[in-house]
């Protein structure tokens, strides 16, 4: 199918005025895919109007020749037909011009080559799709009497010839030749009018073959409306893209971007269809950088090559330098402080922990109440129980635990200095290996019980501990740790007997499936964005808006100094790169 269109205005000067009280249109297919355009069209130039000395005739597409055309006013052969500088078409001079008062009727022929498409929905059918030229409305006025005829050749049964979209008003003989007509009454003729037909097409020689996804192009390219729809919602998802991937920096050079991208995507359909899958590329390139990043969080540190092992770090320690999940870091903080009796559960699901009564304490007081105990604080371990004790009742996973996890990445990464990190990481991967494999081959229910209790911290830094428990649990042994269990659990949550004599109930149905739950919550608030320990995005662009905003205040002071004797100068200072300004003045 085709969509021929032909966006037309008047030749001259803004004080055309004119009405066309009537218009044929006439289209005859011909067996070499070209249609014969045929129009007669009464021009009734208004009283007080420039003469109509000049009509431009918008044309299907750009492929016509001149020479194939031919024009007429009131039965008089017209000369001169020449390219349009006004629309996509050509201009005829009317002589002698119409004038004001006056009515004339114009002829007008041209044969247009490539018309006739294989229609898309039938093989054994031919499509045309076409409307008449139509002018600006600020030269046209009333209504016009608009008729649109399609000639078909006398071996086509009428019957089989069928219309798209705007049905026909008849079909029938018209000056002994068969025809489908189009009658508007009362059109206006400063817009399109666009008829489409199908027709057997079998006496035609050749028709222009077009795909589903050739025509869809064809709609694309001429369809303004469409491209401006999508290039904003383009414009809107790189704007999102940008800020996200440039940490919200870079309003300087974003500025220039979205003029070169829109001044690109209105040049060309192409560049702006081919935007589509490269923003789409960006977002995935984007979103998977970003997620790297955060991977990565620990800050820099001083580490020498072919230098020592860091030895003696707690299972959070070793987690954050094998920067490990934060969730998971902060499940193993408050999983050593449950198991060493520093925190009580309250509640399982969202896990609530509350701090007992003799540590709610100064940090030195803590420090020596734990060791009357047999047990020992840690350093990283005070700021997360004073936050504890500063909303109690309220879920670990609803803390604002941001400040105590950056504290604990950064004094780990401290410790770090001077050591090698990566024979660091190799050393504490295998601790996590050998306690696996020592695990494995204790038999005796209770001392794996003991030796799962003293190396839980350890046995959960596997990023496979579940499927192990899991795989332990199907086998009829179940880890169940006393210190995970509230002081109301109800019957078959956790409990202080192990050994598979217990189980935790329909929400964790064992210790991985507790601690995987538990992990997954606290994942959503342990973010290193949102907690500070990395910026958003992955490029910071902040040096490239300093640079222009000095750019700026520089012009600005260079604009208001200028200039010398009375006058004002202008100057204005913006509060980002992205600003426009303006000066007013004047008087006598």
């Amino acid at each position: 199918m085709l969509l021929a269109v032909a966006a037309c205005l008047p030749a001259a000067a803004q004080d055309y005025s004119f009405s066309v009280p009537r218009m044929i249109f006439a289209v005859t297919p011909n067996p070499d895919a070209s249609v014969t355009l045929e129009y007669e069209v009464e021009f009734h130039c208004n009283e007080g109007a420039h003469p109509i000395d000049f009509v431009d005739m918008g044309l299907p597409h750009t492929d016509w020749d001149i020479s194939n055309m031919s024009a007429s006013i009131n039965g008089a052969p017209l000369s001169g037909i020449a390219n349009s500088s006004y629309v996509s078409g050509v201009e005829v001079p009317i002589s002698p011009p119409i004038q004001p008062g006056e009515t004339g009727e114009f002829r007008f022929e041209a044969t247009m080559p490539n018309m006739v498409f294989q229609d898309t929905t039938n093989p054994e059918m031919a499509s045309l799709r076409i409307t008449p030229t139509w002018w600006g409305s600020q030269y046209v006025t009333g209504t016009t009497d608009l008729y649109i005829v399609v000639y078909m050749p006398d071996s086509v049964n009428l019957d089989q010839v069928l219309y798209q979209t705007e049905p026909f008003d008849q079909k029938l003989q018209l000056e002994g030749r068969k025809a489908v007509l189009w009658h508007m009454a009362d059109a206006r003729v400063d817009t399109n009018h666009m008829v489409g037909v199908s027709f057997p097409r079998d006496w035609m020689e050749r028709v222009v073959r077009q795909t589903v996804w050739g025509l869809a192009w064809k709609w694309w390219t001429e369809s303004t409306g469409a491209r401006v729809v999508v290039g904003i919602g383009l414009l809107i998802a790189f704007s999102i893209w940008y800020f996200g991937f440039t940490a919200r920096t870079g309003a300087c050079l974003y500025v220039p971007l979205l003029i070169v991208l829109v001044i690109m995507w209105l040049a060309s359909p192409t560049l702006e269809a081919l935007g589509i899958p490269v923003l789409i590329l960006l977002w995935v390139i984007g979103r998977r950088a970003i997620a790297g990043k955060k991977r990565s969080y620990l800050p820099p540190i001083q580490s020498v090559a072919g230098g020592e092992i860091k030895r003696g770090l707690t299972a959070p320690e070793a987690a954050v330098i094998l920067e490990r999940p934060l969730g998971e870091v902060l499940t193993l903080v408050i999983f050593g402080m449950l198991k060493k009796g520093l925190v009580e559960m309250v509640k399982e699901d969202p896990l609530t922990v509350a701090v007992p009564e003799h540590y709610q304490t100064t940090r030195g007081a803590r420090r020596k109440v734990a060791s009357k105990l047999g047990t020992v604080v840690r350093g990283y371990e005070q700021p997360f129980l004073d936050a504890i004790m500063a909303e109690p009742g309220k879920p670990v996973p609803e803390l604002d635990l941001s400040k105590e996890m950056r504290n604990l990445v950064k004094t780990t990464a401290e410790r770090m200095a001077g050591f090698d990190l990566e024979r660091t990481r190799e050393y504490y991967n295998s601790i996590v290996y050998e306690a696996w494999k020592e695990a494995r081959l204790i038999g005796d229910v209770e001392k794996r019980d003991e030796y799962v209790n003293e190396n839980i911290g350890w046995l959960m830094l596997d990023p496979g501990y579940p499927r192990h428990f899991h795989s332990w649990r199907s086998s009829g042994y179940n880890y169940s740790p006393g210190w995970a269990r509230s002081p109301s659990a109800a019957p078959g949550a956790p409990s202080v007997t192990t050994g598979g004599r217990t189980t935790f109930g329909d929400v964790a149905a064992s210790f991985a499936g507790f601690s995987e739950n538990v992990a997954g919550r606290m994942a959503a608030s342990m973010d290193p964005v949102s907690v500070g320990l990395v910026e958003g995005g992955v490029v910071n662009l902040g040096g490239v808006d300093k640079v222009g905003f000095e750019v700026l205040q520089s012009m600005a002071k260079s604009s208001g100094s200028g200039g010398g004797g009375g006058g004002g100068g202008c100057a204005c200072a913006c509060a980002g790169c992205a600003c426009a300004c303006a000066c007013a003045g004047g008087g006598r």
